[in-house]
């Protein structure tokens, strides 16, 4: 059991490690000079605009297998003070991206994916096998909730792509779901912000801003480094399976 999730006990420990000395460090003020260069980077956020967080978006949810959390810009957008109405076009900007790169990751998969007979064997194809034959009508309301919400994009969009779903029926709902996201994560962020500025100090709304900028970066190194072992096992399988 332990064996199995080594990876995700590793960045765990790690993760609870760095944000126990980022809470240290800021109970002494030994952060006084970093939360300058936060803040900084803050009031940066707020300058990349409407085509900025678009790519970052598009980019992020155009990758296979890795997650890359492309919603922190939107909190840093409501840490750095932005108005509602900022949010909002930058929430919808973030839901377009995302919804195109989806769309363009589901097209790489339909072509990419062959019949993996362990993912076929799968609890979830199976689930999503059983449900898109038995609610054939229900099934792009799925992908909408789906797409809509925190779980991994890819956990719908693989399956579907195998069973060849069609570029055509799930377009739109996955877009959607995506413009949907990225609107409710910009408004969550500030009305949150909003509450915080009139309970918290500055001082840990940077704390908070270097947190999840921590959170973030190790999010990244954690979807690499399993994508990689992940290849390096398929590969070893399929050397096996040759020289058998």
């Amino acid at each position: 059991m332990l064996a199995r999730h080594r990876l995700e006990i590793k960045y765990g420990l790690i993760a609870v490690l760095l944000l126990g000395g980022l809470i240290a460090l800021s109970s002494t003020e030994a952060l006084s000079g970093l939360n300058g260069v936060v803040d900084d980077l803050m009031e940066a956020a707020t300058d990349v605009g409407f085509i900025g967080i678009f790519l970052i978006a598009l980019i992020a949810n155009s990758s296979l297998l890795i997650q890359i959390p492309y919603t922190v810009p939107l909190v840093s957008l409501a840490l750095a003070g932005a108005s509602l109405e900022k949010m909002v076009l930058m929430g919808v900007a973030s839901g377009v991206g995302a919804g195109f790169g989806e769309v363009i990751s589901y097209g790489i998969a339909s072509k990419v994916l062959g019949r993996n007979p362990a993912l076929i064997e799968s609890s979830l194809f199976q689930w999503v096998r059983r449900t898109v034959l038995a609610h054939p009508r229900a099934t792009p309301f799925l992908v909408f909730v789906w797409a809509a919400s925190i779980l991994p994009d890819d956990t719908i969009v693989i399956p579907l792509a195998m069973m060849r779903y069609g570029m055509k029926r799930i377009a739109v709902p996955l877009f959607l779901g995506k413009v949907a996201h990225g609107l409710g994560v910009a408004l969550i962020a500030y009305y949150f912000t909003s509450w915080a500025a009139d309970s918290i100090s500055s001082g840990v709304k940077t704390d908070l801003a270097l947190g999840i900028i921590i959170a973030f970066v190790l999010v990244i190194l954690y979807q690499v480094e399993r994508t990689r072992l992940e290849a390096k096992a398929a590969a070893s399988e399929a050397g096996e399976a040759g020289a058998g």
